[in-house]
């Protein structure tokens, strides 16, 4: 009897073992099929934004290969861990980033007078309608993968450290979209990366900042105005106001970060620690 009984136990935890191998790699072959429509949608998006923009065959096969590219450097330094389901919306909006990164170098490399019109003298298809409902959606999704995140329990400091890159490239690739109306967009574009120098340079600046809701909000007011500047409608006037008003207060709120680190006011947490999405 005794021996029965712990046979049928022996079994019952072989067999709960196996399913959660199985389990596992089902997981698995899910995340690597996720992460390869990821990785072929750059290029598709790219191209198709090249072919709406009337950009030329030529054209969208340099933009389908650097969005590829941008791809490839992703999942690169992603690494093999699973993403979550929060890192799969913030890998959509790395996509499109990559997909507007490379319908831009594929403009500029080959720009020539077809491309010139406009009584501005501006540069018509370098700011189009379709490039602008692209950045709306890629950066619009930032509301979305942190609260996946908070609401299915997986915030993750990779999660975190990965949804800031994004944001740090969307507005570096629009900042450079952008550059042909404006010069107050250099700053937007350039500044987390100028302040990611620092921190390695300067090791009182590697410490973690606490949380503030005046950050929160500048940030996210800076980054629907220079969404709304990618518009075509929006006026040149307009375009100098919104971009030097994100560019002042971005870099009143990164001078005030950087102070309180330096002043020894961060957080209590080890240099480079990511705060959890």
């Amino acid at each position: 009897m005794l021996h029965r009984r712990a046979s049928r136990i022996r079994d019952t935890t072989r067999s709960r073992g196996a399913a959660g191998t199985s389990g596992d790699a089902a997981d698995r072959s899910r995340d690597r099929w996720a992460r390869a429509l990821h990785l072929g949608s750059a290029p598709l998006v790219a191209g198709a934004l090249c072919a709406a923009d009337g950009l030329g065959p030529l054209r969208g096969a340099i933009s389908a290969g650097t969005a590829l590219a941008g791809g490839i450097l992703t999942e690169v330094l992603l690494g093999p861990e699973p993403l979550t389901r929060a890192d799969h919306v913030t890998r959509v909006r790395a996509s499109l980033i990559a997909a507007l990164a490379g319908r831009l170098l594929a403009s500029r490399l080959l720009a020539d007078a077809d491309l010139e019109s406009g009584a501005d003298g501006s540069k018509a298809r370098l700011r189009t309608i379709p490039q602008a409902a692209l950045f709306t959606l890629a950066i619009g999704l930032d509301a979305i993968d942190g609260q996946v995140a908070r609401r299915t329990g997986c915030t993750t400091s990779r999660g975190w450290r990965f949804d800031l890159e994004a944001d740090a490239a969307a507005i570096a690739v629009l900042s450079a979209a952008m550059l042909h109306r404006t010069r107050w967009v250099v700053v937007p574009g350039a500044l987390r990366y100028v302040f990611g120098a620092a921190r390695q340079l300067v090791p009182a600046l590697r410490g973690e900042l606490e949380p503030r809701l005046s950050r929160r909000v500048i940030a996210g007011g800076s980054m629907v105005a220079l969404v709304a500047t990618t518009w075509p409608m929006v006026p040149q006037r307009a375009v100098r106001a919104l971009t030097g008003g994100a560019a002042i207060a971005l870099s009143a709120s990164f001078a005030r970060d950087g102070a309180d680190l330096l002043r020894g006011f961060g957080a209590n947490a080890s240099p480079g620690q990511g705060r959890p999405r």
